[in-house]
């Protein structure tokens, strides 16, 4: 027989699921509005809601990515990619939290390596949407956030701001960003429905 905590921890797994949809559109909405907000000539006080976006955004991220990992978890085993991308998403989450604490420092060198923290992060979604894609009963899923790489990679490729650059374009950045934004909200929302077939585990 199972013990009561075996038993009900699908419903346990199932709130950080829910939880982590919550948490993954709230960053798609704070990384739009920070990026709406940040421009030349802004007022102290907004200055100082992007100063406090940007250090949330990473950690919301972070808590998405926590929520698809368990909703993988919930009706298949544990996956070699979806790991391997949890851990490069917080890799990415913990450099974008420091370098956000690093920016008015004398630090240069390190704000410098913490600047890439997107690369890190957009592996680990990448990753994890490869892992939901492969398998079965989770393609939409995994094909969203697949898509949602793939939007943060040009976004992040065509930033001028980005010391690794690839093609500095403004504006293909800023409409990437944006709907890299929504991506997040869509395939957050979609963590927020109920598995229509969550079973206890059989004795």
């Amino acid at each position: 027989m199972y013990s009561k905590d075996v038993q009900t921890s699908p419903y346990t797994t199932l709130t950080r699921v829910r939880l982590g949809g919550t948490v993954a559109i709230l960053a798609g909405l704070c990384y739009g509005a920070a990026g709406y907000l940040d421009r030349p000539g802004i007022s102290g006080f907004t200055s100082a809601l992007v100063s406090v976006l940007s250090a949330a955004i990473p950690a919301l991220f972070l808590g998405g990515l926590l929520g698809l990992h368990s909703r993988l978890l919930l009706t298949s085993q544990r996956s070699l990619t979806s790991g391997a991308g949890l851990l490069s998403s917080c890799l990415g989450a913990m450099l974008g939290i420091v370098g956000v604490g690093l920016e008015q420092t004398p630090y240069l060198e390190l704000t410098r390596i913490t600047d890439w923290w997107w690369g890190p992060l957009l592996a680990g979604l990448t990753l994890m949407g490869l892992a939901a894609f492969l398998k079965e009963g989770f393609r939409p899923l995994g094909a969203l956030v697949l898509i949602s790489g793939a939007l943060g990679w040009v976004s992040l490729l065509t930033d001028p701001a980005f010391s690794g650059v690839l093609v500095p374009m403004r504006p293909v950045h800023v409409a990437f960003a944006a709907v890299f934004c929504l991506s997040f909200v869509a395939w957050g929302s979609m963590l927020l429905v109920r598995p229509h077939s969550l079973k206890r585990p059989k004795p």
